[in-house]
């Protein structure tokens, strides 16, 4: 059995995700997070946040999941946002030409039509259903079409939310300072009509993104903590290598394979984040897009790759955009989108870099990254979650439920939770068997109640990874779980 497919048995049975509205069949693209995953997700999320805006200083917003038509004429996805799709002669199933086609020749599509309609032609590549031939393929737009109001003014389920931050740009600015350089960050669902969704979490109709967009002058490419991360490593991919190589941050502006010192201080905060997520480093790498590969509103464009059992998979997209958004929108919307800098006459239209990362993408990269298998120590499967973003910071175990113990156990899991903690409390089964079922969600530490706790007030603390025990008192116990939940202990010889 794949790996993925081991990790879709387990996510189902322990409610990490699940298909979306399962008693009336799957729908392809859609699934639910259950009790675990959401907790899983949601702190993913956070620190995300953290760690790209809250602790560079940035803003956040929320901008509306429905958008006008307009909006989306402007940014060119009514006209461009599309796959290409290819429909059986027979069976009249309908496939992404493109991944078809690169599953066929092995290499990757170019990015013509004429190349699909070329290769489709010559009837090499058939049907995974049937075996048919295929008419020539064709662009299909990938927005989920609505109506607003009685009318029905066309509109969509946004198909990024990226718009939405460039369409607040012009009032976050004159809120928040009046300065470049400005970032804002967003989080939210995206819509996507995907032909023929598979991969579990890697391909869905409907998913969650982190975005950041950041204002510049484009006249002043450099970015003000550059210098102290210069020398820091990445392993990065250029145009013609066979595989990735590691480069400093200035080796990789120098040499060009990021667009400016923007794009590249960017690519190791997520280097780093994905690092804390037990991600290993031999696994990803940035790759650098080729001149065919980069969208036409782009400068350059460096993707974050990981390769699973999969194979492997985008999680992340890096652009330098320019100044192609809040322009279109100047144009279509007939209002100014230029803003004053200081030191200069005039507005200017200001460039933007963006990173997207896809949370589900990275939620089931995660899931393989930590997964570990029956072995000598542990006679069950589980997960290897850092304590940032493990489900539940702790569990609250009674040894028995008599004597007084599991209300005891109760008191000591409100205490914790009072203290801003997320606890498993669980009272059934033998305490090993406890132990295990945490271990199975990837909870990194075991609090146990037993009667040394209602004569001393201690309390037993089992560590995930290594199963050893320390006794703490329960007056300090929730500063601890924080003290080693922040330090990434895991082991009690960490």
């Amino acid at each position: 059995m794949d790996l993925h497919e081991r990790i879709y048995e387990l996510a189902l049975t322990r409610s990490f995700f699940f298909p979306g509205n399962e008693p009336y069949g799957q729908v392809s693209g859609f699934y639910d997070y259950g009790p675990t995953g959401v907790l899983i997700k949601k702190k993913i999320e956070d620190l995300w946040r953290r760690k790209f805006l809250r602790n560079e200083g940035f803003h956040e917003v929320e901008t509306a999941l429905i958008t006008p038509e307009p909006v989306l004429v402007a940014s060119g996805h009514v006209k461009s946002f599309g796959d290409p799709v290819a429909e059986c002669m027979g069976c009249k199933s309908k496939v992404r030409a493109d991944l078809l086609y690169e599953e066929y020749a092995k290499k990757r599509w170019d990015g013509k039509m004429e190349t699909l309609a070329k290769e489709f032609a010559k009837g090499g590549i058939t049907c995974p259903a049937c075996g048919g031939k295929f008419e020539e393929p064709y662009m299909f737009n990938l927005m989920f079409k609505t109506g607003i109001g009685g009318s029905l003014a066309p509109a969509y389920s946004r198909p990024e939310t990226a718009q939405g931050i460039f369409t607040a740009f012009p009032r976050i600015f004159r809120n928040h300072g009046m300065k470049l350089p400005l970032a804002v960050g967003q989080v939210g669902r995206s819509f996507r009509n995907e032909i023929s969704p598979r991969k579990g979490l890697v391909r869905m109709r409907e998913f969650t993104q982190l975005e950041l967009e950041y204002f510049f002058d484009p006249e002043d490419r450099s970015f003000p903590k550059f210098k102290e991360v210069e020398k820091e490593k990445v392993r990065i991919l250029p145009p013609g290598e066979n595989g990735p190589v590691e480069a400093t941050l200035r080796e990789i502006v120098k040499k060009k394979w990021a667009t400016d010192e923007i794009m590249a201080y960017f690519l190791l905060k997520q280097w780093d984040f994905y690092r804390s997520l037990n991600i290993p480093e031999e696994k990803m790498w940035f790759r650098v897009l080729e001149q065919g590969e980069v969208p036409h509103y782009s400068m350059g464009n460096v993707d974050m790759e990981v390769d699973t059992s999969y194979g492997v998979i985008e999680t992340t997209g890096n652009a330098y955009r320019t100044d192609f958004d809040l322009s279109a929108h100047a144009k279509e919307s007939g209002k100014d989108m230029g803003v004053h800098v200081e030191g200069k006459k005039g507005k200017i239209i200001p460039h933007v870099f963006e990173l997207s990362m896809g949370v589900d993408r990275l939620f089931f990269v995660l899931l393989e990254s930590c997964y570990r298998p029956k072995n000598e120590e542990k006679d069950w499967e589980w997960f290897d979650f850092p304590p940032a973003i493990a489900p539940y910071d702790a569990c609250v175990f009674p040894l028995m439920k008599k004597d007084g113990l599991a209300e005891k156990a109760q008191e000591v899991a409100g205490m914790l939770r009072d203290a801003g903690l997320d606890v498993f409390y669980y009272a059934s089964g033998s305490i090993g068997k406890r132990y295990a079922r945490a271990d199975e969600i990837g909870v990194p530490y075991a609090i146990t109640i037993d009667y040394d706790t209602l004569e001393g007030d201690t309390v037993t603390v089992r560590f995930r990874n290594d199963g050893k025990q320390e006794r703490l008192k329960i007056q300090e116990l929730a500063a601890k779980i924080r003290e080693f939940k922040k330090e990434g202990k895991v082991s009690l010889g960490d």
